[in-house]
């Protein structure tokens, strides 16, 4: 099963990435060995996907119920995330949410789209949404395993009714209707709006293979050269200066790239670096800021394009806008196959689904790295050992499963909140393809 994440919300309310840059020392000069330990068919260290049926009742007006089922579900995914167990793809804006939306009316379930005329919709059901289970919830799911979660009966008019009495008290996100469900907290004592409990079930787990998967490094290094470009978007408020934390997140990676004796050559946009390494040119690409700022920065849309068209590897350190951007559904996509290494807030929640679509809903070009959780990491903690792993690899047998690279990953972030989408039917291995 590979991961489908779906994106969410209207609401333009800046997201969350790292506020300082790293300190680490630079992964490019580290120890890439592997640590010897088999690797499994999952795409992260400590975790498992799942697919997940939602069942649950609405009340409000005719107009809205066809929005229910994913405003519904917005909620239940910020209550299981913020309980550091379970990682809901969020499905509020996705196209398809209606689509998928099933009504109960009577003893019979229908299609949103089937459902009798003048009946009365109460009942609903989302079926298949993609979840990532980590630690102790990702041991040994079952088909049929239940869990639940308090969500408002009521999902159009919260704010009315509760005010702050449902809510965190994480106020950099201002609280209105909109964002609700991004602050909510329905165990607080001051809750006293009408609650239901969602039913969540485990309706597909994954299936098991000892296969180990790779990045198709065949592909990558076909034409003998490697590209990858690092976006670093604007972290803090106000203008764009040498002191901005993108700004030094930036520097500090490009010093790193000429330690490990990368060169700087000229580039037609940003900066870029170059170094040979076992007869591929490895090309890295740093866009910063002032390139690309962020996820609203439609003023320089066409670098973003050209960051997505031209690179084999793109990795974006920066915000998210609580799922809100369309920036990543409207580029034109290469047909090659890329990697993706997001690293805003709540990548596999929000985003991986535009870059999949934007792919051709294919996963035979295309792999994701991305976060279940509001980032703490920049680029320098999370893309470069990535991709100072694939780039070691090189030189090494091509001896860095998806398992290692994420490995890698962790112990430089920290945590295991990084997993990767798309990789499970890859063909590369470093004895030859394993699809036949």
């Amino acid at each position: 099963m590979r991961t489908l994440g779906l994106f969410s919300l209207t609401s333009l309310v800046i997201g969350c990435a790292a506020q300082e840059p790293s300190a680490d020392p630079n992964p490019f000069l580290g120890n890439m060995e592997n640590d010897g330990k088999e690797d499994s068919a999952y795409l992260n260290p400590d975790g498992t996907e799942v697919e997940i049926d939602l069942e649950g009742d609405v009340a409000g007006q005719a107009y809205q119920l066809p929005d229910a089922p994913a405003t519904i579900g917005q909620f239940a995914m910020t209550y299981f995330r913020k309980k550091g167990t379970m990682y809901i793809e969020s499905l509020a804006e996705d196209a398809t949410a209606k689509d998928r939306a099933e009504w109960l009316v009577g003893t019979t379930w229908y299609a949103q789209n089937k459902v009798p005329a003048g009946a009365t919709l109460k009942h609903w059901r989302l079926r298949g949404l993609n979840t990532v289970l980590l630690f102790a919830a990702s041991k040994n799911p079952k088909v049929g395993d239940s869990f639940t979660a308090p969500v408002p009966q009521k999902p159009f008019s919260v704010f009315k009714d509760a005010a702050k009495t449902c809510a965190d008290d994480d106020d950099h996100i201002g609280l209105d209707e909109s964002v609700y469900w991004y602050r909510w907290e329905p165990e607080q004592t001051s809750c006293k709006i009408p609650l239901q409990d969602l039913k969540v079930t485990i309706s597909k787990t994954a299936s098991k293979t000892t296969s180990t998967v790779y990045p198709e490094f065949d592909q990558l290094v076909a034409d003998k050269k490697l590209t990858a470009v690092i976006m670093f978007g604007e972290i803090d408020d106000g203008p764009i200066t040498e002191n901005e934390t993108g700004m030094r997140n930036m520097k500090r990676y490009s010093g790193w790239l000429a330690a490990a004796g990368y060169k700087s050559v000229t580039a037609p946009l940003g900066e870029r670096f170059e170094k040979v390494v076992n007869g591929t040119t490895v090309q890295i690409d740093l866009y910063s800021p002032k390139v690309f700022s962020g996820l609203d920065d439609f003023s320089h849309f066409a670098n973003f394009q050209k960051a997505l068209t031209e690179h084999e590897i793109v990795a974006w350190d920066g915000h998210s806008m609580l799922g809100a951007s369309d920036f990543w559904a409207r580029p034109t996509y290469p047909g090659t196959y890329q990697i993706f290494l997001y690293g805003g807030c709540l990548g596999y929640e929000y985003y991986v689904k535009p870059i999949l679509h934007g792919k051709g809903d294919s996963w035979a070009k295309l792999d994701i790295m991305s976060s279940v959780v509001e980032v703490s990491a920049d680029a320098n903690e999370f893309a470069a050992p990535a991709i100072a792993k694939i780039v070691w690899a090189l030189d090494h047998g091509y001896r860095a499963s998806w398992r290692n690279i994420l490995l890698t990953v962790r112990t430089n972030v920290g945590d295991s909140t990084f997993g990767v989408s798309g990789v499970r039917d890859n063909c590369f291995t470093p004895t030859g393809s394993r699809c036949h």
